[in-house]
């Protein structure tokens, strides 16, 4: 599954189908509501994209639009960066990973390549810095940073293609939560320590305003009587060591985070799964730092994520012990 905020998804999948915005907003929901509701904007958008005949697998990409969570992508850019080849040793024997970057005219992406074969093309220089190559069946990993990881199955091979212009991407660092700042765009990597029960509040379907319920009907200060549609907010606490923080999901970001539908939501036994499952993990969360003025506190309101997956962790250690 692409792990992506769900505007991206729709704004690739509008790109690659050729079709508007507003066209693909409506199918997909029209899709939600063909499912009661019983699939994610993500998965309602991917049946659209197929139907559309829209498949980001083996398919050729810019830079710009890759997507955490792609397989088997196909991209072209020329190497501006190569990283010394490291060593690390896992399961008694020495094993070796190298990097380097590619960019095109809409940005760059750092590349991670693990098979020997691929290693080998940079021990002898077939491909150097300055080489526009093509990358074929790679899969893209992180989530404000993205990486290209490729696999066995995964190849390379120079290209003819002329790349004159580029654009170098500025990836973010992981900040300390203690030294976030207000209105700050940044990445922070910290332990849910707390989650708090979901809110919930009806809002008016043509402006997103919240609604008001008088006399068995509902409002809307603009619209009038309206069907409302139902929205959520989650919030808890993270902390990563340095401090801790109010962290915010708004509705899409909160499903998203939940992995389940509103409706099921509304029942306290699947919170309570949830919390048990979620308390304790460790995510990087991408988000923008505000001063919340009615309770006079600061939150991180969380509008992409991913989980802290182990086995990458011992991989990043095994790099930085490397002899």
């Amino acid at each position: 599954m692409i792990k992506a905020p769900i505007e991206q998804i729709l704004e690739k999948i509008a790109k690659l189908s050729n079709t508007s915005i507003e066209e693909v907003k409506r199918k997909v929901e029209a899709k939600k509501a063909l499912f009661s509701g019983l699939i994610s904007d993500e998965g309602a958008a991917q049946i659209v994209a197929s139907e559309l005949g829209v498949s980001f697998q083996e398919k050729e990409l810019q830079i710009i639009d890759l997507l955490s969570g792609m397989k088997k992508v196909n991209v072209s850019g020329k190497i501006i960066a190569i990283d010394p080849i490291r060593k690390f040793v896992r399961g008694g024997k020495e094993l070796e990973v190298a990097s380097f970057e590619i960019a095109d005219s809409t940005g760059s992406i750092k590349v991670v390549v693990w098979d020997t074969k691929h290693i080998e093309l940079l021990k002898k220089e077939i491909i150097k810095e300055g080489s526009v190559i093509e990358i074929k069946k790679a899969d893209v990993k992180g989530i404000a940073t993205k990486e290209l990881h490729l696999t066995s199955s995964s190849e390379i091979v120079l290209s003819d293609k002329k790349i004159e212009t580029i654009v170098r991407t500025n990836n973010k660092k992981i900040s300390k939560i203690s030294e976030l700042r207000k209105n700050e765009n940044a990445l922070i990597r910290a332990t849910v320590v707390q989650l708090f029960n979901p809110s919930f509040f009806n809002v008016c379907p043509e402006c997103s305003m919240k609604t008001t319920f008088e006399n068995d009907k509902t409002l809307c200060i603009k619209h009038g009587l309206v069907i409302p549609k139902k929205r959520i907010i989650l919030s808890g606490i993270a902390d990563d060591g340095s401090a801790n923080v109010r962290i915010l999901f708004f509705h899409e970001a909160a499903l998203k985070f939940l992995a389940e539908s509103i409706e099921n939501l509304q029942n306290p036994e699947i919170i309570i799964e949830k919390k048990q499952k979620i308390l304790g993990t460790e995510y990087i969360f991408a988000g923008r730092m505000r001063k919340n003025a009615l309770f006079d506190r600061e939150e991180f309101v969380v509008n992409d994520f991913s989980e802290v997956n182990p086995e990458e962790i011992i991989k990043e250690l095994s790099k930085k012990n490397a002899f």
